[in-house]
């Protein structure tokens, strides 16, 4: 363990007056009305101002006129609440670029609990920002080279197997032999089409807004749909159903949703079993889950689930149904733009269970 060094209470102020002089991040104080007592050198730097003429100024000076407003509310609510809060704002940085600043506001109470003002520390966001805009990009594009590639694959097969049949028809003098191969080129193109529908769906991104609907209400009319058709393949669907916060969803989107689900989940249950969905609240947000007691799915598959034509069953994997293999990658598609995130655990021959967060709008906890 490192020693410790006892300073005297000038040496102790004239090291802290260091350090926050030298500091990395730009460190403001102001007092109970907000005006500006003390600052450190990379708040000057940062904010464009020198920092003698920042001191005595209402530290809304140093924000765009347009973003006064909100910084002001957050002020008041990091006084009245005594709780941190944080501001993004975009400030020319003098070469006639944007630079990116995060603003992080703490209270700074007093001995019996009044408040004496507002600390202010602002980092330079910039860097980092434009990094994750590069990996964001990057990521984008491998998905898209990923989807490009899958198109092309599985429409050249289609096509050359289109090609083959049209030619036994065109050849062929038998009957039957030409029905036959009439009817194979129907169903590639079916498989074509459902492909097709299937990428529309993926590269969706924009709904209509009027078909809004409580998530709870949306899952309760999905199972009224369902439960008869699955009852009569040995499925029963059950609902916990637990006090959770209107959370609005897109009703055709969602119900695309759930149906992907299900469809996944009948495709690992062809025996029976059952399907049970949960709604319930957990911290800022609404978490529905979406569990199967089927055949589970393998450990090394599970971070591949979501890839766009990544399947296990189907044409696409040898099987004899027209699967594309796109289910899963619109479910993550559809959470996605609501904001939420979805995850998966599975157990191999017990089952699997889809996890779904949706953020609480306009509530704070």
């Amino acid at each position: 363990m490192a020693e410790q060094t006892n300073l005297s209470p000038k040496a102790s102020a004239d090291f802290y007056r260091l350090l926050c002089e030298h500091a990395a991040v730009a460190m403001i104080a102001t007092d109970a009305d907000f005006t500006v007592v003390t600052c450190n050198a990379m708040a000057g730097e940062l904010l464009g101002i020198r920092g003698e003429e920042l001191i005595g100024r209402s530290i809304l000076q140093a924000v765009p006129e347009n973003r006064r407003k909100l910084f002001d509310k957050l002020l008041q609510r990091t006084t009245v609440r005594r709780q941190t809060s944080e501001f993004e704002v975009a400030l020319p940085d003098g070469s006639g670029l944007m630079r990116n600043l995060l603003v992080i506001l703490s209270p700074v109470p007093g001995p019996s609990g009044e408040s004496l003002g507002v600390a202010a520390w602002v980092v330079n966001e910039t860097n980092r920002r434009k990094s994750s805009e590069r990996l964001a990009q990057a990521e984008k594009m491998a998905s898209l080279g990923t989807l490009a590639g899958g198109v092309a694959h599985h429409f050249n097969n289609i096509l050359g197997g289109v090609a083959t049949f049209v030619d036994f028809a065109l050849t062929s003098g038998d009957t039957v032999t030409m029905k036959r191969a009439l009817q194979m080129t129907a169903e590639a193109t079916v498989r074509a089409s459902k492909i097709t529908q299937s990428l529309i769906s993926f590269a969706e991104r924009e709904g209509a807004k009027s078909d809004l609907a409580d998530l709870t209400e949306v899952v309760l009319i999905f199972m009224h749909l369902v439960e008869r058709p699955l009852a009569g393949r040995k499925i029963e669907i059950h609902a916990d159903l637990h006090p959770a916060p209107i959370v609005e969803v897109q009703t055709n989107r969602m119900h695309q949703l759930l149906g992907n689900l299900l469809s996944n989940a009948e495709d690992a249950m062809p025996n029976g079993g059952k399907i049970t969905i949960t709604i319930d609240r957990a911290g800022s947000d609404v978490v529905a889950t979406f569990a199967d007691t089927g055949t589970g799915i393998k450990p090394e598959h599970l971070p591949l689930i979501f890839e766009p034509f990544f399947t296990t069953k189907g044409l696409l994997a040898g099987g004899n149904e027209t699967n594309p293999g796109l289910g899963l990658s619109i479910v993550h598609g559809i959470i996605l733009d609501m904001r939420g995130t979805i995850e998966v655990q599975s157990t191999v021959g017990e089952g699997t269970t889809f996890t779904i967060r949706l953020p609480i709008r306009g509530q704070n906890t």
